[in-house]
């Protein structure tokens, strides 16, 4: 029985976790190109391929990335005072960073055909607070 809980639970944090940039590269399909310009800006590179049934595509790639802070836990201390003790907590500003990949390929009628965040791999561990939806804005930004 605890295996099957430990294992239920990690299927769920699994999906919770590659949830979001699965569905936003659904989301981007379909869309017109001019979407994910006014986005993501300028492409930082630009490349032409030919898709699955033969089409040529032009793939726009940026290259993203954010910055944070958070407040954490750093430490307790206790100290004697008269009768009793007294217990301190010490916080501290931990800053964070993330870096991230985004593709759209985009078809000749300009609409984006395929989005790939991080190479369309679904476990990145990347974009972390990237903007990479329409209309998302991640928390702290």
């Amino acid at each position: 029985m605890t295996y099957i809980r430990l294992l239920l639970t990690t299927l769920l944090a699994v999906l919770l976790l590659t949830g979001c940039s699965t569905i936003a590269q659904s989301r981007w399909e379909g869309r017109d190109m001019q979407e994910a310009l006014d986005l993501f800006g300028k492409p930082d590179s630009m490349k032409k391929e030919l898709g699955s049934n033969g089409e040529p595509l032009a793939v726009l790639t940026w290259y993203k990335s954010a910055s944070w802070t958070t407040t954490e836990a750093a430490g307790t201390s206790m100290t004697h005072t008269g009768n009793g003790m007294v217990y301190t907590e010490h916080y501290q500003q931990v800053g964070h960073s993330s870096d991230c990949k985004l593709q759209a390929k985009i078809n000749q009628q300009k609409k984006i055909a395929q989005f790939l965040i991080e190479d369309g791999r679904i476990l990145h561990g990347k974009c972390t607070n990237v903007r990479y939806v329409p209309g998302y804005i991640p928390p702290g930004m």
